[in-house]
């Protein structure tokens, strides 16, 4: 797989992780679902990861191409599906861990002016693209620096979201009076601390060649890992009849 196919997936896995931490922690009744009250956020943004995943897929690709006024039009697309549903995510999981500031960074103001200049560059560098024949990803362009420059700054905005919630969630794996909650809260700060590795060694990434380039996929798998395994242990020890007092903000969504 080519490390820049990481991306949406690791993001899917992602929310398949969070959202499952959702509707676990969920009120158990009869009427209550993932797409009602504050799930309505992940589920949405499950939506968006799984339209811009099915994008890159080659016969979708080519054929959404042909509705596209602009080269490779549907791969930007699907990086902006990739980038709302990476809001919405960091969104959620700022409410989970009841931090204010992770919010306000995430989907707050400073949330939607970075999404917009993130936005508004990655047009720019498809424009500056030299990609006369439709291309997934444009990894038939990976060479050119506008391309480099495109893929950096999806890496750069799942940085972005992830490093406000990097805090709360050590300090959670300090202070959750649960071993299992400390350990899940641990495992996620460890996975969004390696997304912050992985956007600032993206320039050695460019330089590196042969077996080398594959540590830098792996520390994507290794950071998807890490988040879906600390919110599986949450679902667990919510599934387990865990009283929610004793799981504290980790599992305080609603």
């Amino acid at each position: 797989m080519n490390p820049l196919t990481v991306v949406p997936v690791s993001l899917m896995l992602i929310l398949l992780g969070s959202l499952t931490f959702k509707r676990i922690n969920t009120p158990v009744l009869g009427h209550q679902h993932a797409l009602q009250g504050k799930a309505r956020s992940i589920a949405l943004a499950g939506i968006f990861l799984t339209l811009a995943y099915l994008l890159l897929l080659p016969p979708v690709y080519m054929g959404v191409e042909l509705l596209m006024p602009l080269t490779n039009g549907t791969d930007l697309i699907s990086k902006y599906f990739a980038l709302v549903a990476v809001a919405f995510l960091g969104g959620h999981l700022s409410v989970a861990y009841g931090s204010p500031l992770a919010r306000r960074w995430t989907v707050g103001a400073p949330g939607a002016a970075m999404l917009g200049i993130v936005a508004t560059a990655l047009l720019g560098t498809l424009l500056a693209t030299d990609a006369p024949n439709p291309s997934p990803q444009l990894l038939d362009y990976a060479s050119q620096p506008s391309v480099r420059l495109n893929t950096w700054l999806v890496l750069a905005y799942v940085a972005y979201i992830v490093f406000p919630l990097i805090r709360p969630a050590c300090e959670d794996s300090r202070k959750n009076p649960l071993r299992v909650g400390r350990l899940a809260s641990g495992l996620i700060a460890a996975g969004f601390a390696l997304s912050l590795m992985r956007a600032f060694t993206y320039p050695v990434e460019l330089g590196a060649t042969g077996d080398v380039t594959y540590l830098f996929m792996i520390v994507s798998y290794v950071s998807t890992a890490f988040v879906v395994i600390g919110l599986a242990l949450f679902a667990y020890a919510r599934k387990n009849r865990t009283p929610q007092t004793e799981l504290r903000s980790a599992l305080s969504i609603d």
